[in-house]
């Protein structure tokens, strides 16, 4: 059965293949079969989460704009590969053990992309336990030979790889260094090349950083300190260009020494140093474990943001919404489907499908904030929404334009992403009240969710999200805030009773902390209203980015300026001048503006 819904992402891979001129058993090579390769393109076989990672970042694309809708065994197997991650950087090397012990027990644990994730972790974690690093640098080898055999003879860019790929020889290179320097740096700089030239930016930000760290430490060491100052700033760059955090601080710290050697202009190492010093401040308060990471588990540390949701979940709560029993739905018996709906079964996505399309459900296992089979588009849609956030207006309405040319306006996913964004610039210009960009915003809202009412709501995509949280944010702007408390409220909760974790809704769940922790703000909810920029704040450190935490921070010195608590009140001085100092890191000037003009207007005085 063909996946007919939505994004077709098979019909996007065999295109961008097509495009960049790679055969099918290249980009296959290692990962799976031609025949299941032959049967993805077709659309007749829906790629697990991993593989089409894998496949989509050997193309050089990143599967963070598409939002994977996993079944729950999927899931399973998802949330064991990052909690093995997380115990790793947080030193808990006996859980991993039985973790992987564990995840050996699945039926998948033997496809080629899971048991190379297993036999690198292995690795690491026996290295962690035992000390042997020549053992571990031959087990990391041995990994990386599952999905591409010749590693060890031939130039890296004559190959297609994956970030699991990548990430070996990374590995590889940091445990060879001490006995084999000019081994270690020649796959360093060739890892480096290829993700330069083959990688798209939000995927080469997760590795690129980790490659200039250990160039500038190598050249540190040896004195090199012209090279310390190139890799350094390459890595900044990457990273503050993302809003990315893994590394930071040590590139950093390495490019600041690299200066003060090169006897460079005292100003610009002053500005660096401020920068670094709010960013340690920060860390220091909210997330000192990434302080006190050691160099390999800071290797382990990665900006990620998937969004996942689960396929019995909604379902579930469609059915709910619409008024359906269970015995109602013929594509399903009523015991098969209580199973489903409880994740105690797990059916096939052709099942899944079926019943879907009884219900009326138009989405696929993939899906997006837009759809089509031109993946520049996604890209597309991607400089639009930071351009967005970045408060770049007139570059976002470019963007806009473009994508409505180039988009069937004739999927309701399309229609709805393009009508918010001309409601929202309406609003934001005065062409129209905030009352009239409610109602617009409902109607919209059901092109995909004809199910909502006040009562009613299942977990929503991140557009349907970004609908529903600007509906709330326009409740109170006119007059309507309870109203506009209550959805947040009400979404708050959707997230919280899924069994999918917060971290795998990180750009949903950052708006909501961010956004209703100014609404309580407003109302003098001032504990509730930390709280949430506080759990924003950890959140957004922990899937390894800081894009948003200076606008929390502001946020905070305002619930801090109200509150009776003294010991609070001397917080905002300093809240206000790191928010400040990380939005300049992060060439978020227009927000650096504001904090810059709140300070003044909270003090009396420049912000320096």
């Amino acid at each position: 059965m063909r996946d007919k819904r939505a994004t077709n992402l098979g019909k996007i891979i065999c295109k961008e293949r097509k495009k960049k001129n790679i055969l099918q058993e290249e980009l296959l090579r290692g990962v799976c079969q031609q025949g299941e390769m032959a049967k993805i393109e077709s659309g007749e076989r829906v790629p697990e989460k991993m593989l089409a990672d894998a496949l989509m970042q050997r193309l050089g694309r990143c599967t963070d704009t598409l939002e994977a809708i996993m079944s729950v065994e999927e899931y399973i197997l998802f949330d064991m590969r990052e909690t093995l991650r997380r115990h790793f950087y947080e030193c808990n090397y006996e859980k991993n053990c039985s973790l992987i012990e564990k995840y050996r027990r699945h039926k998948e644990a033997d496809w080629p992309l899971h048991r190379q994730f297993l036999l690198k972790y292995e690795a690491v974690n026996e290295y962690r336990r035992h000390g042997n690093m020549l053992r571990c640098r031959v087990e990391l080898g041995n990994a990386l030979t599952v999905t591409f055999h010749e590693w060890g003879r031939m130039q890296i860019l004559n190959y297609y790889l994956c970030s699991q790929e990548l990430h070996l020889l990374i590995l590889i290179a940091f445990f060879m260094m001490p006995e084999n320097e000019v081994r270690a740096l020649w796959i360093l700089t060739e890892t480096a090349i290829y993700l330069e030239e083959r990688y798209y930016e939000e995927e080469k930000v997760k590795l690129l950083p980790q490659c200039m760290w250990l160039l500038a430490e190598h050249s540190k060491r040896h004195g090199d300190w012209e090279k310390v100052e190139e890799y350094s700033r390459r890595g900044v760059e990457c990273l503050t260009r993302n809003g990315a955090l893994p590394l930071l601080r040590e590139l950093l710290e390495l490019r600041i020494e690299s200066l003060r050697n090169l006897g460079s202009d005292m100003c610009e190492i002053e500005t660096l140093q401020n920068q670094l010093d709010s960013l340690v401040a920060v860390l220091a308060r909210y997330a000192d474990w990434v302080l006190r990471m050691d160099d390999l588990s800071k290797l382990h540390y990665f900006y990620h943001e998937e969004e996942v949701s689960l396929d019995y979940e909604m379902l579930r709560d469609i059915r709910k919404n619409q008024g359906i029993s269970q015995g109602e739905v013929q594509s399903c018996t009523q015991g098969s489907l209580s199973r489903i709906e409880n994740g105690k079964q797990a059916p096939s996505k052709r099942h899944v499908m079926e019943i879907a399309e009884e219900l009326g459900v138009n989405k696929s296992y993939y899906i997006s904030r837009v759809q089509s089979e031109d993946y520049d588009l996604y890209e597309l849609c991607h400089w639009k929404n930071q351009a967005n956030f970045h408060r770049e207006w007139e570059r976002s309405l470019e963007l806009l334009d473009k994508l409505e040319a180039a988009l069937d306006m004739s999927i309701p996913i399309n229609r709805q992403y393009i009508e918010v964004s001309k409601v929202l610039w309406k609003k934001r210009e005065k062409i129209i009240e905030p009352e009239m960009a409610l109602k617009q915003l409902e109607v919209i809202l059901g092109y995909t969710m004809p199910d909502y009412c006040e009562k009613k709501l299942r977990i929503p995509s991140r557009e349907e999200f970004i609908i529903l949280n600007q509906m709330a944010v326009l409740m109170g702007l006119t007059g309507k805030i309870e109203n506009g408390l209550k959805l947040h409220k009400f979404i708050l909760n959707i997230f919280q009773d899924s069994r999918v974790d917060e971290q795998y809704h990180t750009n949903s769940m950052l708006l909501l902390y961010m956004d209703y922790g100014e609404m309580l703000e407003t109302i003098g909810e001032l504990e509730l209203a930390e709280e949430m920029d506080v759990k924003g704040i950890q959140l957004d450190i922990w899937c390894g980015s800081i894009d948003i935490v200076g606008k929390i921070l502001a946020n905070l010195a305002y619930v801090y300026d109200k509150s009776e608590n003294e010991t609070k009140r001397v917080l905002r001085r300093n809240y206000l001048i790191n928010a400040y100092q990380l939005c300049l890191l992060l060439k978020q000037t227009i927000p650096a503006k504001v904090i810059k003009e709140c300070y003044q207007l909270m003090f009396g005085q420049d912000i320096f």
